[in-house]
């Protein structure tokens, strides 16, 4: 064997040595398990409405009475202000922390 090629199979082999823990490391994971979509916000199921509605953008945040079995469902009503500016009704599922409506305010 030539000195070029034990050169060239020494250096594969320390690459390979070198690189496979790293590697195997990230087999652990699902791929994309520490991806998180851009301007995602991550919110607690139990957490505040009005603080959540906050964390999503929306300002001037205020309740409206709950009408027959909404806040049983765990929906709740706010007034708001959304992040385009205007002046909205905002549905809100409190068990799952998500906004599952939004109308323009009257």
């Amino acid at each position: 064997m030539t000195n070029f090629k034990k050169l060239l199979l020494a250096g594969t082999a320390s690459l390979g040595l070198i690189a496979g823990p790293a590697l195997a490391a990230d087999m652990d994971q699902p791929a994309g398990a520490d991806a998180q979509m851009e301007g995602a916000v991550e919110l607690s199921p139990a957490g505040d409405a009005e603080t959540s509605l906050q964390a999503l953008g929306y300002t001037d945040i205020e309740p409206v009475e709950a009408e027959g079995d909404a806040s049983e469902d765990g929906v709740q009503r706010f007034n708001a202000t959304n992040i385009d500016g205007d002046r909205v009704t905002v549905e809100f599922d409190s068990n799952s922390a998500t906004v599952i409506g939004e109308e323009p305010a009257y």
